[in-house]
């Protein structure tokens, strides 16, 4: 039996949502500008809503939003194989999205050091580019 990884899984479209969002924590300030054109160079888990907690103790946090529709797969927490293959066992509540390798997000709001010292986070604000066809 073939089994499905997550890259696969991402490339599966099954939903188009605005307002995805994403938390992660890192070492060091990213810099994203306004204008800025990013590439996914892997799929990444979003969620459009749900509760998920970032797992590492990085000093630098960001809160990301993707403000318009943007193509992703709605991860099916019926499905066995697809949940197994993520590693999303019990993990309903995080209601996790991915978006596949290559989607393209323009910055429409980037980082701004007053949102690190009153809320102790970055918010970036991102655009779903459409590709050309």
């Amino acid at each position: 039996m073939q089994t499905i990884d997550r890259n696969e899984i991402a490339k599966d479209i099954n939903a188009k949502i605005s307002g995805l969002g994403r938390n992660i924590r890192t070492n060091w300030e990213l810099g994203f500008e306004e204008g800025q054109v990013i590439t996914l160079e892997k799929q990444e888990s979003w969620t459009d809503g749900g509760d998920f907690t970032v797992c590492n103790d990085c000093p630098v946090e960001y809160n990301f939003e993707i403000e318009n529709e943007t193509p992703c797969h709605i991860v099916d927490y019926t499905n066995k194989e697809e949940v197994v293959a993520l590693g999303a066992e019990d993990c309903e509540d995080e209601k996790e999205v991915l978006l596949p390798a290559g989607t393209k997000l323009e910055v429409v709001y980037g980082e701004c050091e007053d949102d690190n010292e009153e809320m102790g986070f970055y918010t970036v604000i991102f655009r779903y580019v459409e590709e050309e066809k």
